[in-house]
């Protein structure tokens, strides 16, 4: 029953788009009609209006209304006719050039990312003292609002190109595929929309927001290429382990005195080098889940933006550092090629999704590893594995998904009893969280790999 009434919204609201007045005309004539009959029934029905001297006043002055609504509405059409019918021979002529892309303008707001966008349209002319609004299709089946973008100033008088700034609410960090473009021509007082659809094909993306990491130092596990000097030097590790046996050589100051008390070995930390050359270091970030491919909105949206937000920020960290950061990515993607690095490894942690095809034990290649992190979808045996087989060079970082929902039972229960919230996404997908029947088992796992991060040293939960 359900499928059955989402086929048929699917089939009707396509075709309400093309309905050629608002609710404003209907509004409009529905008072226009209310006041004819009134003022006909006193003025031509023998009323005591209709015998004084002011029966005709009155019936001047219904003519005058008629005559300046009619030719109101008359005016609004001609103003949109005329735009829809420049802009629909410049369709046919194929003439028409459409671009939408990011502007680097991003927000959050109720638990959803906020992408700005430019969009830019030409030829279009704008009716007279009117609208030009749009609409989006995107992926396939989805249609976004109907909007009014933020125009750009125009030095021309008249101009048929139509760009500017829209922000639009979009529920995932992700590549969105625009299929079509639904243009209204709308007159000052919105009463007539004439609507032109446009076949595009344009893609985006949105990038994950700045989030505040954690302050950790990594050191370098490879180094591929030692000919790049850098202006600035990095302390790095002198070897591959931490320590080594005491040596009459040493400084005695570097003994490591709780070592000595446990097991009666004199060992001393190794110094760090000052390394003038560029270094790579080596990032993994897996989106394995055990838990399967498709959870619920809560986990395939809210908790993937929420890490994709936080795996960002850790490369950022990272790269703050004065290391170049390779970023080894455990899904394939759509090859795009890109003017830096950055841009490419913010376009992957973008568009990665949960996946079940490569697990961490497969992904993660421990010899050259800088930053390993994980998820609280993740295999606990496999991240124990990796743990266990670490040299100590390695960071461990552990991003709690369940933390993104976290707030205080007894305010949101008071909240809840006396106070009428507007409903919102990220109240929605707390909802659906707390009734998931996911919910006790990654609340377990997560547990579990904080125990285990706990056990070692150079992890990080987040």
């Amino acid at each position: 029953m359900n499928n059955t009434l989402k086929n048929i919204r699917n089939l009707l609201l396509p075709a309400s788009f093309f309905v050629p007045f608002t609710f404003y005309f209907l509004f409009l004539s529905a008072g226009c009609y209310l006041v004819y009959l009134i003022f006909h029934d006193l003025v031509l029905k023998g009323t005591s209006i209709a015998d004084g001297s002011f029966g005709d006043i009155f019936s001047l002055l219904l003519k005058v209304g008629e005559w300046f609504v009619a030719a109101m509405l008359a005016i609004a059409l001609l103003t949109v006719a005329i735009a829809f019918i420049f802009f629909f021979i410049q369709k046919r002529k194929g003439s028409v050039n459409f671009s939408i892309e990011a502007n680097g303008k991003l927000a959050a707001k109720d638990g959803n990312q906020q992408q700005g966008l430019f969009i830019k349209i030409s030829p279009l002319l704008k009716p007279f003292m009117g609208f030009v609004k749009l609409r989006l299709k995107y992926d396939d089946t989805h249609y976004s609002k109907k909007f009014a973008i933020a125009q750009h100033s125009q030095r021309k008088i008249i101009s048929t190109t139509f760009e500017g700034d829209y922000t639009w609410n979009l529920p995932e960090i992700k590549e969105y595929k625009v299929q079509k473009l639904v243009i209204y021509f709308e007159d000052f007082f919105q009463f007539f929309s004439f609507t032109v659809t446009l076949p595009v094909a344009n893609r985006f993306y949105t990038p994950p927001t700045a989030e505040n990491a954690k302050n950790f130092n990594i050191s370098p596990r490879k180094t591929e290429e030692t000919d790049t000097r850098i202006e600035e030097l990095k302390k790095v590790e002198g070897e591959f382990i931490n320590y080594k046996n005491f040596e009459n050589n040493d400084d005695v100051r570097r003994i490591v005195w709780k070592i000595y008390a446990r097991n009666k070995e004199l060992v001393v930390r190794i110094p760090e080098i000052l390394d003038p050359y560029a270094s790579e270091a080596y990032l993994y970030a897996s989106f394995f889940s055990e838990f399967g491919q498709t959870h619920n909105n809560t986990v395939d949206i809210y908790f993937l933006n929420y890490y994709k937000t936080i795996l960002w920020a850790v490369y950022q960290k990272l790269a703050e550092q004065g290391f170049e950061i390779r970023y080894i990515q455990d899904q394939p993607l759509a090859g795009t090629t890109y003017i830096n690095d950055k841009k490419a490894v913010e376009y992957a942690v973008s568009t990665s999704n949960w996946q079940t095809d490569k697990d961490i034990k497969t992904y993660v290649n421990m010899k050259d590893a800088s930053v390993v992190v994980v998820t609280s979808l993740s295999d606990a045996g496999q991240v124990e594995e990796l743990l266990n087989t670490s040299t100590g060079s390695t960071h461990f970082v552990l991003v709690r998904l369940s933390k993104s929902l976290q707030r205080s039972y007894l305010v949101g229960l008071i909240r809840w009893l006396f106070i009428q919230q507007e409903k919102n996404d990220l109240e929605n997908y707390r909802a659906n969280w707390h009734l998931s029947l996911l919910r006790p088992k990654i609340n377990q796992n997560e547990r579990k790999l904080e125990e285990l991060f706990s056990k070692n040293e150079k992890t990080i939960v987040i």
